[in-house]
């Protein structure tokens, strides 16, 4: 019976590869885990770390719509008429960003508090 002498180069060979497989088995396409979102579809609020709520009620004040802060009794102004319009008098929770420099909230969204 003839035996077979494996060279340290085929053994080098062979170790190195061994290594690699792992690296191969990673990039898999078939991989069972989502897609991950691309940047645009992520929530607006993470990408604006200014985004807050406030709650209070829509009024209006100098033929616009407002959101009165009932604590403060503090007005602030609001960026998107329209949307407001539609909570004229009821109190809401608005999420958006403040101006300070103009004291107006950029509405992201107006929705009627619990």
């Amino acid at each position: 019976m003839k035996r077979r002498c494996v060279t340290p180069f085929a053994s080098l060979l062979l170790i190195s590869s061994l290594s690699v497989v792992p690296l191969l088995l990673a990039q898999n396409p078939r991989s069972s885990s989502p897609p991950k979102q691309p940047a645009t579809q992520m929530s607006s609020q993470a990408d604006n770390p200014d985004m807050r709520t406030f709650s209070g009620k829509i009024t209006k004040s100098n033929g616009k719509y407002v959101l009165e802060d009932l604590a403060s009794k503090t007005p602030f102004a609001l960026d998107d008429q329209k949307t407001a319009k539609k909570y004229d008098g009821k109190s809401v929770i608005v999420t958006g960003s403040l101006d300070t420099s103009t004291n107006t909230i950029h509405v992201q969204k107006i929705e009627a508090a619990a």
